[in-house]
């Protein structure tokens, strides 16, 4: 079993992937990971359909210059080169107090334990910044996101859109 770490925390995992700050050098990577998600991944994991994946990846990593700001990669590594295999970006909004998160798993990769891996490193960065209040939006359809922000321990709540599901936790509670 591989450890993967994110700053001081630890998550076991049980494959060669290292959950890291995501840096500007990511955005090809990045692309790739966007590009390579199926439809229905893709969809879910920006509520709709996108064009420009590559423009995508650069807002994500241009806006980790902020410190209110920050994308973190699963990044496999194997002997033949390094990919990503998921990616969780964090927004915080200091004038309403919280933070908005939205993660992406390759889809080889879901089901695996990845996801709750890139949330648990999430939500541990984004306390260590002070941050508190976290929330995320989903599609009703996306029954994997339900289950995962579920057992994470985030509330359901009623979002402004009626296609989606808003998901609220208080960290460090």
């Amino acid at each position: 079993m591989t450890m993967s770490a994110v700053g001081s925390h630890v998550h076991e995992l049980p494959w060669q992937v290292w959950i890291r700050t995501a840096t500007v050098h990511d955005v090809d990577g990045l692309t790739d990971h966007f590009g390579a998600l199926s439809q229905g991944a893709r969809g879910n994991r920006f509520m709709g359909a996108v064009g420009n994946v590559a423009r995508i990846a650069q807002e994500c990593l241009a806006r980790n210059r902020s410190g209110d700001r920050f994308t973190l990669v699963a990044e496999l590594r194997e002997s033949a080169g390094h990919s990503i295999v998921g990616e969780a970006s964090y927004a915080f909004d200091r004038e309403a107090g919280w933070g908005e998160f939205a993660i992406s798993v390759a889809d080889r990769w879901q089901g695996q334990g990845l996801g709750a891996a890139l949330l648990a490193a999430l939500q541990a960065r984004a306390v260590s910044l002070g941050y508190f209040d976290l929330f995320g939006e989903t599609l009703k359809t996306n029954e994997e996101m339900h289950r995962l922000a579920r057992r994470a321990g985030f509330a359901a709540a009623r979002a402004a859109d009626w296609r989606v599901v808003r998901f609220d936790k208080r960290l460090g509670s």
